[in-house]
């Protein structure tokens, strides 16, 4: 099947933006393309975006023995986090085949083939058999989803029961906070349709049969990683100019935005509106 138009956009988004995850997020040592947690066993950004992976496993309560799906898993960060880690068997999903290439590429160099495997699919419409998974992991990837209820209904269908889903992603503190501009041109330069309130959210998580619902409002945790972001912005806007001088070969719209972007989701957190946001169920 053809991604839709909007697949097709979030796909050429991390194409695009690859090189810029790499200078900006150390993505080839990291493997991560999210925002760093910030607490006191944090020294520096490397530590902080694993003390995420951390904070979201002790939130699911994963155990070696369970079978995660990694959810828009990018190139396979957190599922080799989880793997090598805890020694659990992760299967990870992205729309991107050369994501789910790169994490194959990955977990091979960790050793981790026999626990790690990656495929091409979308995360709200997947082929998995009923009860197929302990955990639904879905870190800085749900806000993709085409219907973000969508997604929570079929995580109910793929969990066992007692399984558990766990989510770390951006809210808006209001629904309507979509429409302003910061959050918009946010939104469109890093390819995301919306974001969900953190009350939606929950609700659409008790509708499909979710219980012991839990969120937390992580946004002071995150802050520092929205900052640096802003710095980014700056950097990469003066990179940008002196392309422009020495006649190089000019970044593409979806480059341009992306670094445009750093600046907006700063400037959104301050203004309060939008959280970051740490959310579990539970399938009884």
């Amino acid at each position: 099947m053809q991604p839709s138009e909007y697949h097709k956009r979030i796909i050429d988004y991390y194409r695009d933006t690859e090189n810029a995850y790499k200078d900006s997020w150390d993505l080839n040592n990291s493997l991560a393309i999210h925002y760093g947690y910030w607490d006191e066993y944090v020294k520096n950004f490397p530590e902080s975006l694993i003390r995420m992976n951390e904070v979201m496993m002790t939130a699911a309560d994963i155990k070696p023995s369970d079978r995660v799906l990694d959810a828009g898993c990018g190139v396979g960060g957190s599922s080799i986090f989880l793997a090598s880690l805890l020694g659990c068997r992760v299967t990870g999903i992205t729309l991107s085949e050369r994501q789910a290439q790169q994490a194959s590429v990955n977990a091979k160099k960790n050793d981790l083939n026999d626990l790690a495997e990656f495929k091409i699919m979308n995360y709200s419409a997947t082929d998995f058999p009923d009860e197929s998974f302990d955990v639904v992991w879905g870190c800085e990837s749900i806000c993709y989803a085409d219907s973000k209820e969508e997604f929570i209904k079929e995580a109910f269908r793929l969990l066992k029961p007692g399984g558990r889903l766990v989510v770390a992603d951006g809210f808006v503190s209001v629904f309507g906070n979509n429409k302003h501009p910061f959050i918009r041109k946010w939104l469109e330069g890093w390819q995301v349709n919306y974001l969900e309130t953190p009350e939606r959210f929950q609700q659409f998580l008790l509708e499909s049969g979710f219980t012991s619902v839990k969120y937390r409002d992580i946004s002071k945790e995150v802050s520092h990683s929205s900052r640096r972001l802003n710095r980014v912005y700056y950097l990469a806007s003066l990179y940008l100019f002196w392309k422009k001088i020495r006649f190089s070969k000019p970044a593409t719209e979806i480059q341009k935005k992306n670094i445009r972007a750093c600046s907006y989701q700063y400037k959104g957190m301050k203004k309060g509106l939008w959280q970051y946001g740490l959310i579990t169920g539970i399938k009884r």
